[in-house]
Formats: C-alpha cells, structure tokens, sequence
C-alpha cells in the first residue's frame, strides 16, 4: 500500500501511456480521420472545378464585342471585376489544395505502422525506465520521457484536425456556409453566363443584314446585352466570397492554430527542467 502511495504518479502514467497506446493500435479513429480528409478534398477539388469552369466561360464571354457607332462595347469590361475575384479564387482553393494534400501525408505518416510499432516500443521503454534506473541516466531520461509525450501528442492531434474540421463546419460553419448549396449555385451562375454567351453569339450569327445594320443604332440592344451579362454575373460575387471564408477558415486557420498549439506544446515540454 504504501508503495502505491508513493509511486501514484508513476502508475497513473503508465495506466495513461497504456490506454492511448491501446487507442492507437485499435486504428479505430484512424481511417474516420482518413475518410474525413479524402473527402474534404474531393469536396475542394469539385469547387475548384467549378471556380475553374467559371473563370474558363468569363474569359470567353470576355472575347465577345458589340459594336455602336463609333463605340465597342466590350463583355469583359463588365465581367472584369468578377474575372479577378474568380482567379484570387482559384488561388485560395489551390492553397486549400495543398493545405488538404499536407495534411493526408501528415495523417498518413502518423497512422503508418512503423509510427505505431515506434510508439509500442518507446511506450514499453518509457514505463520500465519510470521504475527501473540507471546510473546518471537523468539527462537522456529526461529528454526520452519528452520526446514519447511528443509522438503520442502527433499520434492524436494530427487525426484530430480532421474531426475538428468535420465538427466546427457541420454545427457551426454550414448552416450559413453550405459548401454544396454554394457550388452548385457557382454552377448555375457559369450556366447562366455561358448561355447569354451563346446566344449572343448565335443571334449575331443568324441575323440579317439589315437587322445588324438596324441593332447599331439601337441602344437598347446594347444595353439589353450588357444587363444579361451583369445579371447572370453579379450574383456569383457573393457565392464566391462565402467559399472563400469557408476554405480559407477550414483548411488555412484551423491548422495555422495547430500549428501554434503544437509549438507551444513542444517549447512548453522542453522547457520543463526535470521530467
């Protein structure tokens, strides 16, 4: 009893140690993790597409002229503004790209099996050195006993981005932020966009002569035209800027504030003076 009493804390490290080595050998919470990444990146390679298909159709429609008497009256000037914010778009999901492709390696190296037998190994060290000493063992004890705090902090942080990511979107970020409904609202506006464009194409294509000497001089048309475009365009600007808050909070901030946990973490274990 008095035993007990006297080592409490060594046993609750190893009963600690233990369970979070039985956690991470049952990769339970692992492929969850995995199905999670894999489809916030499918998700971001599915808007991307579509930011992509976009930019394509704006540019096209950019090409396209109506000519006044002695004024051109240039498509792209009106999607101009929408153009830009589209390519700063697809730079923000390239970016979320990326940040998702980090984390499936990070993900992977950390749920690998050499990680796992790593951590069974150091794990089983760590509680027999906690009972067992050696002679002037205090300096690499110390820094072995830190060095396993941070493989088992990775072993569950790195999977836990994923679970955070899926939670703070479902409860918090969705109900205003609905990736999906903002795509396929992207979509309808690339839609609408290229159909003002083939039928503007199409109706300079079919008609007469005389018409088209006819729709010079008639204001109207022009300013007709120019309303479809900007109509067909306009409501994206909103759409986009939600996709980028949305992107941009899941796949950028939330690793930057793991990034500065895990920092703090590690200076905070290193810092320790005795173990």
């Amino acid at each position: 009893m008095n035993y007990l009493l006297r080592n409490w804390n060594k046993i609750l490290l190893v009963i600690f140690t233990l369970i979070a080595l039985a956690v991470a050998l049952s990769l339970s919470i692992d492929e969850s993790a995995k199905k999670l990444v894999d489809e916030s990146f499918k998700q971001a390679i599915i808007v991307f597409g579509s930011a992509k298909a976009l930019n394509a159709v704006i540019s096209l429609a950019q090409g396209t002229e109506l000519n006044l008497p002695f004024v051109v009256v240039a498509i792209g000037e009106v999607l101009d503004p929408i153009n830009d914010l589209v390519e700063q778009f697809s730079l923000v999901m390239l970016a979320s790209l990326v940040s998702l492709g980090i984390q499936k390696i990070l993900l992977g190296f950390v749920t690998n099996e050499v990680y796992n037998y790593i951590l069974l190994i150091v794990i089983l060290i760590f509680n027999i050195w906690l009972f067992k000493r050696f002679n002037k063992d205090e300096k690499l004890r110390d820094i072995f006993f830190k060095v396993v705090f941070v493989l088992l902090f990775l072993r569950f942080a790195i999977p836990s981005i994923s679970y955070i990511n899926d939670i703070s979107y479902n409860y918090f970020v969705k109900p205003k932020y609905n990736i999906e409904i903002l795509n396929e609202n992207i979509v309808k506006v690339k839609d609408e966009v290229s159909k003002v464009n083939q039928n503007t194409i199409k109706h300079k294509q079919e008609n007469s002569f005389f018409d088209k000497i006819k729709e010079k001089f008639d204001s109207s048309y022009y300013e007709k035209k120019v309303d479809e475009y900007k109509n067909a365009a306009d409501k994206s600007s909103e759409y986009i800027i939600d996709l980028i808050i949305v992107f941009i909070f899941q796949t950028i901030f939330l690793p930057i504030i793991f990034l500065i946990i895990l920092y703090w973490f590690i200076k905070s274990i290193f810092s320790i003076k005795k173990a």
